[in-house]
This record gives structure tokens, C-alpha cells and sequence, in this order.
């Protein structure tokens, strides 16, 4: 995913949006989203997601690891948005929700 992201960079992209299950999601969010360790855990017991932290919308009584998040940063001296989006309750939906997102962005 960090070879993507690096050619999407080359690209122009400054924006990348993200749609996946579970599997690998933990992963993901920590290692290529850049989503503290320390947030992740205090999802899972129950803390509050911080607006002004990067973590996007409030608890809705599913599964923890199924949040959702937005991180800005410098990316290799570029500025990039990465949006990894909650993950819907039927997965056949994914698709579609990504699609969505990208065409209101």
C-alpha cells in the first residue's frame, strides 16, 4: 500500500480514499494511516474519538475495529489526505460507499 501511495503522490494525488474489511484493518490504520497506537487502544476501551485528533464520527455501538479515520500529513515532503472509511456492516457495500465518498470529495 506505500508503494501505491508513493506512486499516487508522483501522480498529483493528494487525496486517497480508502474502503476494506476487516482483516489487516488494525494494520492499516497504525501503519500506513499513521493512526496512533494510543487512539486505537483507547477506541477499543470505550474513549471518546477527538475531532480535532484526526479520528472521524462517534461511536455507533459497532464493532470498535470497524472505525473509521481521516489523517493529513506530510507524506515524503507532500502534503496528502488519507481517509480509511468505517467499515459497513455488509461488505458487499464497500464499493459502493467508496465510490460515494470520492465523487462528493
Amino acid at each position: 500500500m506505500k508503494a501505491f501511495i508513493e506512486v499516487f503522490l508522483e501522480t498529483g494525488t493528494n487525496k486517497i480514499v480508502i474502503g476494506m474489511p476487516h482483516r489487516g484493518r488494525l494494520n492499516v490504520l497504525a501503519n500506513v494511516m499513521g493512526k496512533p497506537l494510543e487512539k486505537i487502544f483507547a477506541e477499543f476501551q470505550g474513549a471518546v474519538p477527538d475531532q480535532d485528533s484526526g479520528t472521524s464520527g462517534a461511536f455507533s455501538g459497532d464493532v470498535k475495529y470497524h472505525l473509521g479515520t481521516t489523517f493529513e500529513r506530510d507524506y515524503k515532503g507532500k502534503w496528502l489526505s488519507m481517509t480509511i472509511l468505517a467499515n459497513p456492516s455488509h461488505l458487499e457495500c464497500g464499493n459502493p460507499v467508496v465510490s460515494g465518498r470520492v465523487r462528493a470529495e
